[in-house]
């Protein structure tokens, strides 16, 4: 429940406070096509294409607790991508942006595997949910990364 609530904030605050307009239908759309270069440039360049989309003070929140900084994220990420047995893929579902067109969330399903100490397959699924922020030069970078792990 607390997640929910969690999620359901960060939701409004990532699409409320917003004064001018912006095209609604492209902007999600855009945030879309970056998410999916997001798991393209993972499933490629593993760490290096992660954290290549996350800005400078980004953050990630999973079960361990919260990330924050391109440094740390890096090496949160870099010891699961050190196991070449892992993969990790997903695809948004859902986004949307707020009216200011700085901000904007995408949410979707995601899938990795990887081989345990025995060598048997594990497969975890999820949901998540990514907030992303409009940089300077016009492309999006991930702000916060929360995944949660199907039961």
């Amino acid at each position: 429940m607390r997640q929910r609530t969690l999620l359901s904030s960060l939701l409004l605050v990532a699409v409320s406070g917003c004064t001018r307009t912006v095209d609604v239908v492209s902007a999600r759309a855009a945030l879309q096509d970056a998410d999916r270069a997001f798991d393209r440039a993972t499933a490629e360049r593993r760490a290096d294409g992660w954290v290549e989309f996350f800005a400078d003070d980004g953050a990630m929140i999973g079960p361990g607790g919260t990330v924050s900084g391109k440094a740390a994220i890096r090496e949160a990420m870099g010891r699961a991508m050190q196991d070449t047995s892992f993969t990790l893929r997903w695809r948004p579902t859902r986004s949307d942006v707020g009216s200011s067109g700085d901000l904007g969330y995408t949410v979707g399903r995601y899938e990795s595997h990887r081989r345990d100490a025995r060598g048997d397959a594990v497969r975890h699924t999820g949901t998540y949910l990514t907030v992303w922020r409009k940089q300077a030069d016009g492309s999006w970078k991930v702000a916060l990364d929360i995944g949660v792990q199907d039961r």
